[in-house]
């Protein structure tokens, strides 16, 4: 356990949503910062001394900074191994739940930004519109590999534990509501959304999330 407050540096509506999540579901006490992207504060000096890539999230830990959703989560993980944010005890388990993770960081993530920060990957406003359209495309293909996912066995996408793959998967059913896609058509799901969205933790991380005044 780190010796003092752990503090996450968020944006409302990104990726770090999914640690916002699991720090409330670890019910550990945490300072917050909320960064306006919208303002450019993320390529602020103050900022990038947290973090030098300029990108939410980031999780301070005793002075030392944790940058990317997936180390954030391993992080909390291991550090409060009393909760069931990973299944630690379970190597297979624990590998599904990291194949699922990186699968959701490497590829529905880099299609979503194809669309939403194509800024990222091109400079020539022509190449920028050809990336978002093939962003779309396959950020479309994607929810339908997590709609396949969603109908395994159990409760949440690992089964009968909620897990920080389900706070991770709540981050890009957002960005799906964002595109306005009919996400009803994804049945399985939806259910289990549902299931999330009605968890105390997340309804701490969403009045969180809409209450952080910017720093």
């Amino acid at each position: 356990m780190p010796a003092t407050r752990p503090e996450l540096y968020f944006a409302p509506g990104s990726s770090a949503f999914a640690p916002l999540i699991a720090l409330e579901e670890l019910g550990v006490a945490y300072d917050v910062h909320r960064v306006d992207l919208a303002a450019g504060e993320q390529r602020q000096p103050a900022y990038l001394k947290v973090n030098p890539r300029g990108r939410v999230p980031t999780l301070v830990v005793d002075g030392e900074p944790v940058t990317e959703v997936l180390a954030i989560l391993t992080y909390l993980a291991h550090a409060y191994p009393h909760s069931e944010l990973l299944p630690l005890a379970d190597p297979l388990k624990l590998a599904h739940a990291y194949e699922v993770m990186s699968w959701f960081a490497s590829t529905v993530h880099v299609a979503f930004s194809q669309i939403a920060r194509p800024e990222r990957f091109a400079d020539d406003d022509d190449v920028k519109a050809a990336l978002a359209a093939a962003g779309e495309a396959r950020f479309h293909r994607t929810l339908s590999d997590i709609e396949r996912r969603a109908q395994g066995p159990g409760l949440w996408l690992l089964g009968e534990t909620f897990s920080a793959v389900d706070a991770y998967a709540l981050v890009i059913w957002r960005w799906a509501e964002r595109r306005k896609i009919d996400t009803t058509a994804y049945r399985a799901w939806s259910a289990k959304t549902a299931r999330a969205l009605a968890r105390p933790s997340v309804q701490r991380a969403l009045r969180q999330e809409s209450l952080t005044p910017v720093a």
